[in-house]
This record gives C-alpha cells, structure tokens and sequence, in this order.
C-alpha cells in the first residue's frame, strides 16, 4: 500500500511540474530561458523547433508610393538588436521591396515582410498607399434619432487617395459610436463630436451631431 502511495505521489509531482514549465511556455510566448520553442517551417516544409528568439517590427505600417517614403526595420535576436546575418523578403515586390532593412513602397497594397535569423522567422506587414492631402465632410446631416445610423460622408484629394489609414472616433461613446466605416449609431440624447484622424498625415477633421 505504501509503495502504490509512493507511486502515485511521484506522478502527481511530476504531473505538477511538468504544467508549471508548460505555463511558463505559455506566458513567455514560446519561448523559456531565451530560447524560442516555437515551431518555424523551413523550406523543405519540415517544422523544427527554433533555439532563437526573434522579433520583427517596423517604424511605419503605411508608405506613400509617391516620393521617398521609407521605412526602417528593427530585429531582436533573444532581446539584442542586431542586422547581422538577418535576411529579409517581400511576398510581393509590386507593392513593397526591402534592402537591409529598409522597406520601400512600389506600389498600392498590402505586403508581408519577413525576417530570417538561421531557423527563426518572424513577420510584419507594410501597406503602400497614395496618401490623402485634404479631406473634408460633406452633405452631412446635423442629426440622428436614437437607434438610428447615420453614414457620414468625408470627401478626400485625390480621389485615388488610401482611406485605411483614417481611423473615426466618437467624444462620447455612450451617446453616439462610430465604427471604422464612419456610420454613426445614436445610442442616447445628447450631442457628440465625431472625429476621422488620417494617421499617415496626422490631420484630422470633425463635426458635430445631435442625438435626439
């Protein structure tokens, strides 16, 4: 009876353990003591499990294919930054190329770059865009009735111009919400100002409704 006891105790102890290093797999995203336990593809299609950490970002999400516009990588190699021995692709070289590190937009669209450190992969995607130079509401009503939608109506130059980079927003969330399309839904009476912000240019215009 005693070693039955003893048995099941020395499983129980490593049932235990063996969740506790699973969470902190978990919590660290993969990766435990610096090293990344996450499994990448290579190109035989063959997963394996990568013995580095590696983080890709970018300084820009949008670039204007007119112009100079450009931006800059940045790899983390287990927390370190480093360029050495990184390479990088475009999946599409008509939208974004990229050249030590520098991204440059070609044309209209979205491309995924992606950053290579011996096995360890990591992504981001760049957005080519013709940029908006001036933006205005128009036609636009002064009200709402609750429970009811309103699509504003923004007029942008040139007419070719990139509208993801505008994000709306409501003064008052409760009063009246706004989603990425720009409808507003009146939720309860009052007034609100409703913003677009064009995060490429930093502009931003407004107007303001009655919910009756």
């Amino acid at each position: 009876m005693k070693k039955k006891n003893k048995t099941f105790r020395n499983t129980f102890i490593i049932f235990i353990i063996a969740v506790v290093i699973a969470g902190v797999i978990i919590l660290n995203k993969g990766t435990i003591f610096g090293h990344s336990l996450v499994a990448t593809s290579d190109e035989e299609g063959t997963y394996v499990v990568s013995k580095y950490d590696l983080q890709l970002s970018t300084d820009k999400e949008y670039l204007s294919v007119k112009g100079k516009d450009e931006a800059k990588l940045t790899v983390l190699i287990d927390g370190e930054e480093t360029t050495e021995g990184v390479t990088y692709e475009s999946s599409n070289e008509k939208v974004a190329t990229v050249k030590d590190g520098v991204v440059k937009a070609v044309g209209t669209g979205t491309a995924t770059i992606t950053a290579k450190y011996k096995d360890a992969v990591d992504t981001v995607e760049v957005n080519g865009i013709v940029p908006i130079t001036s933006m205005k509401f128009t036609a636009t009503s002064s009200s709402v009735k609750v429970g009811n939608d309103l699509q504003l109506k923004l007029q942008v130059t040139p007419s070719d111009a990139s509208i993801d980079t505008l994000i709306y927003s409501s003064s008052d969330d409760e009063v009246a919400a706004v989603n990425k399309n720009g409808i507003v839904t009146g939720r309860q009476k009052g007034t609100v100002t409703i913003t677009v912000h064009d995060t490429y240019t930093d502009e931003e215009k407004s107007v303001n409704l009655t919910i009756r």
